[in-house]
């Protein structure tokens, strides 16, 4: 896996991300070549997840692009070039069911 994707996943871990899966795009998407999808056990969580990947990112040299959703912290999404990261609740998550949605990529991941 790519240096950016191990930060990524260890700041998620670190912060009690759950159910933790990435997906490998690379060469098949010109938009990134991760995607990582995990679950907050609450908002105050969720919002945590997202500082964690925000501040270990940081602490490698390397930033987001973007952040989206994070006042309502029911899915955040962060964008950090190569890598998109989707933070949700449990009930966004299912209602919206990315994992179906990418089933034909590659998973390089999943905790």
């Amino acid at each position: 896996m790519a240096e950016k994707l191990d930060i990524i996943v260890d700041a998620i871990e670190d912060k009690k991300g759950r159910d933790i899966l990435a997906l490998d795009f690379e060469g098949s998407s010109s938009v990134c070549d991760y995607v990582v999808i995990c679950t907050g056990s609450s908002n105050r969580n969720i919002q945590a997840i997202a500082d964690g990947i925000n501040e270990k990112l940081g602490e490698n040299n390397m930033r987001r692009l973007s952040m989206e959703g994070y006042d309502d912290a029911k899915w955040i999404l962060v964008d950090c070039g190569d890598v998109l990261v989707n933070i949700f609740d449990r009930a966004t998550r299912e209602e919206y069911r990315l994992e179906v949605l990418w089933a034909d990529a590659k998973e390089v991941l999943r905790k």
